[in-house]
């Protein structure tokens, strides 16, 4: 590993903050580059992504102190001290986040699945190197392993399964796959539904469902983050949110979803009926 990218004197720069740097500085210009193509107000566009991911951060973080609130203590500095104590609910922060920057482009009246669409690209790039940075620092491995490809960490004596690469290639082929795809997604005939022209939210919700099965499968190479009584509830939440993205990816379709609020009411369907003979 490569934790320590260079020292002065007492003073050590660790690889993962310059990659956490980077991995955030790469998003941002993802981000803003489509809101540049789309014509939108860049300075609000950014401050929206500013603050989504400030709270998505923010989130993740406690969502993982009090998942692990017996390593950390009610040391409020252990709490914060994501250096030496890193770890972090990386489904939650990207929840939260998405669930308010949905909520800051609705109020600035904006297409807020395209601004979505956007955010979802842009985080998958930062992703790729948030999660070398992982690697780097040495945490967030997973079980032992006999593969050829197997990794021995800092204070392990056998190699263990390396799921930051895994999880750092996944996001690559995820961010290639929605910067090609953003483009052909609207001349998806079963994704159109019969309309002329294709709603956005397709990429976000691709993501949801392919983030959720990714990290399904990955659940079985490595520690639960969180057990409750037993059950992995990374496995749960991966159920939950691979629902919500065909769940979100049925609703943009177009298709009506087969609630009580979409069903035409008796007497409606009768005279509709009556008008067709």
């Amino acid at each position: 590993m490569f934790p320590v990218l260079f020292s002065i004197g007492s003073v050590s720069f660790k690889t993962a903050s310059l990659l956490l740097f980077l991995s955030f500085f790469a998003s941002s210009f993802v981000f803003w580059r489509k809101g540049r193509e789309e014509h939108y107000d860049i300075i609000d566009l950014f401050d929206g992504f500013i603050l989504s991911s400030f709270f998505g951060l923010v989130l993740a973080r406690v969502t993982y102190v009090i998942l692990n609130i017996s390593n950390f203590g009610f040391n409020v500095l252990k709490w914060f001290d994501i250096f030496k104590n890193p770890g972090s609910n990386l489904i939650i922060g990207v929840l939260v986040a998405s669930f308010y920057l949905h909520h800051f482009a609705v109020r600035k009246k904006w297409d807020s699945f395209e601004v979505l669409d956007f955010w979802v690209t842009s985080i998958s790039l930062g992703l790729v190197i948030y999660y070398i940075g992982l690697f780097f620092e040495g945490v967030g491995y997973g079980y032992l392993t006999n593969m050829p490809w197997g990794v021995v960490f800092p204070q392990l004596i056998d190699p263990h399964h390396p799921v930051q690469l895994y999880t750092a290639l996944f996001y690559l082929v995820m961010y290639f796959y929605l910067s090609k795809v953003e483009y052909k997604y609207r001349t998806f005939s079963w994704y159109r539904y019969g309309k002329k022209t294709a709603q956005t939210g397709f990429l976000v919700s691709v993501f949801l469902i392919l983030v959720a099965v990714f990290n399904f499968f990955v659940t079985f190479l490595r520690p639960a983050t969180f057990e409750f009584y037993g059950v992995n509830v990374d496995l749960i939440i991966s159920i939950g949110v691979f629902i919500a993205g065909v769940f979100l990816l049925y609703y943009r379709s177009g298709r009506q979803l087969p609630l009580p609020i979409h069903r035409k009411p008796k007497a409606v369907r009768t005279k509709l009926e009556n008008l067709s003979e």
